[in-house]
């Protein structure tokens, strides 16, 4: 197999790509992808301690610490210790962030269409069904 039909190539080649245009989009509003990715997830999922944050964006430990520093001083995030473990952090996204995060939503909302636009709404799905097949059986085998 020709390394270019592979698909695990192609769907890095596809992330790493439009990560690079994303980032070009959300320049002027001063914001990277990472930090886009890890607000969009705790908007949707709401506070989230760092290790499943680290899963939800894909993110290892490491870099996540690194993006939530930055994130913090610039008060788009907040750091708490939990509850039931004095040793996990809980991050949860501020005011601030949210509204940083909505601003980016839209830039990479018309983004998203315009690469989207190559397929079909029904060859978009299929893909989407695709890969939530691959992760789960990921997922299942322990990764």
């Amino acid at each position: 197999m020709e390394l270019e039909d592979h698909i695990f190539f192609l769907c890095t080649q596809v992330v790493y790509r439009r990560d690079r245009a994303i980032n070009e989009a959300l320049r002027p509003l001063g914001l990277l992808n990472t930090e886009w990715r890890t607000l969009g997830t705790l908007v949707r999922k709401g506070p989230l301690t760092m290790q499943a944050l680290a899963q939800w964006t894909a993110y290892e430990r490491t870099r996540l610490t690194r993006i939530l520093h930055g994130m913090q001083e610039r008060g788009w995030i907040e750091r708490t210790g939990t509850e039931h473990d004095g040793r996990a952090v809980l991050v949860r996204i501020a005011p601030r962030g949210r509204a940083v995060h909505a601003r980016a939503e839209k830039a990479v909302d018309a983004l998203t269409a315009q690469v989207l636009s190559a397929c079909t709404p029904a060859e978009v799905a299929r893909v989407r069904r695709s890969l939530r097949a691959m992760r789960e059986r990921l997922i299942a085998s322990g990764y």
